[in-house]
């Protein structure tokens, strides 16, 4: 048991609901219960019991509550004392996001927090969207930048940017640029069927564009072959570039258009569109003014 176990059980204990407790401690109910569940297993001690109205707290859990929140406060103190050391006035804000929206957004995004305040100090912790959510749950990230959908309730999301998937292909490849070019049209293409026959690099599944990916294709009942995997986006252009296969890929990576390497082909499925959104718990928004933050990036885009 740790503190953050500690936590959990004295605020179920507080609120006498587990509902309530979730959406007090910005996690989803189902993983609340699912760590009280670890907890009494590892203690060997039931911790509540539940009627028709409330969760009712054993004798285990109230000692629990009394002796172990006291502990809670002093090292949330202390990791606060730690973390503004330096200076009294300055914000240290802790920014999560991918590798590839940290290559191709972060200087806009630390520009926009320094529109507000000067004085910001900031942490970049990198890593895949899922991730990056439960650390702001837990509150070892301030804020973070991913796209939607946006899993936990208990987070407040503000819009930045629109994206949409478009299908990549490299210039060299002819005979897709040509197939390409003969399904435009205003709405951009209406088939992916007739790239059956070609190599593709998809990101690996899991991953949101995956998960987007493999909706629009089942939408068209299409399988796409295939050859490549990759975690990066940035790693799945360069093999375009080179004409190991097709892909799809966000708008960001396509801000400056088409270039003499990739051809970008949007899509007319409704199904090809998602927005990049700033995320973080109510209290985090609320003290690193996100809403403005996100009109402010809104003009650097």
């Amino acid at each position: 048991m740790d503190i953050k176990d500690i936590k959990y059980i004295s605020t179920i204990v507080e609120m006498a609901s587990f509902s309530k407790a979730s959406k007090k401690l910005y996690i989803s109910q189902p993983a609340l219960s699912q760590s009280i569940r670890r907890i009494e297993a590892e203690l060997g001690v039931p911790l509540f019991a539940r009627d028709r109205t409330k969760v009712v707290p054993t004798a285990a859990a109230l000692q629990i509550a009394k002796e172990g929140m006291p502990l809670v406060g002093k090292v949330e103190a202390l990791t606060q004392s730690i973390i503004n050391q330096g200076s009294d006035a300055a914000y240290h804000v802790r920014i999560g996001l991918s590798q590839f929206y940290g290559h191709h957004m972060l200087g806009k995004t630390l520009k926009s927090f320094q529109q507000i305040e000067p004085s910001w100090e900031f942490h970049v912790v990198e890593g895949e969207s899922h991730f990056l959510e439960q650390q702001i749950c837990d509150g070892l990230v301030d804020v973070g930048l991913f796209p939607t959908p946006i899993y936990s309730q208990a987070l407040e999301s503000y819009p930045v940017l629109d994206e949409q998937i478009l299908l990549a292909v490299s210039v060299e490849n002819k005979k897709a640029i040509a197939i390409a070019d003969s399904l435009m049209t205003p709405n951009g293409i209406h088939e992916i069927a007739p790239f059956g026959s070609f190599p593709f690099i998809l990101i690996r599944e899991g991953l949101k564009l995956r998960t987007l990916v493999n909706r629009l294709c089942q939408a068209e009942s299409f399988v796409p072959k295939a050859v490549i995997g990759s975690e990066n986006l940035d790693t799945c252009r360069s093999l375009v570039e080179d004409d190991y296969g097709i892909t799809f890929l966000p708008s960001t990576l396509n801000s400056k258009g088409d270039d003499d390497k990739v051809k970008f082909y949007p899509l007319a499925s409704k199904l090809c569109f998602r927005q990049l959104v700033l995320v973080a718990r109510s209290d985090r928004a609320k003290r690193f003014h996100l809403a403005e933050v996100a009109q402010i990036m809104q003009q650097f885009l």
